[in-house]
């Protein structure tokens, strides 16, 4: 997959990764995403950017784009930028 390949809500979680590197698991991740009940920190301006998609959906694209190489784990299995250093 090239980037120009990427969906719109592919490139939006790769720019949230980008400005919280290291900060999210995979599941963290998707319950801001989706603005899960469950999820308490409601600070952050991307909290429930993606209120009409369900957490298994947004946990699949995270996936995509970890075995595309777009995004890695850290140490913590955080998530980074691919070839970047996190948290």
């Amino acid at each position: 997959m090239q980037p120009n390949e990427l969906t719109s809500l592919q490139k939006e979680i790769i720019a949230v990764v980008g400005r919280y590197p290291g900060q999210f698991t995979r599941s963290s991740l998707s319950k801001m995403l989706v603005g899960a009940k469950s999820w308490k920190d409601k600070s952050y301006p991307e909290y429930r950017l993606y209120p009409g998609f369900g957490r298994k959906e947004m946990d699949y694209q995270i996936e995509i784009l970890i075995q595309q190489s777009f995004l890695a784990l850290d140490n913590q299995l955080c998530l980074i930028p691919a070839g970047g250093v996190g948290g």
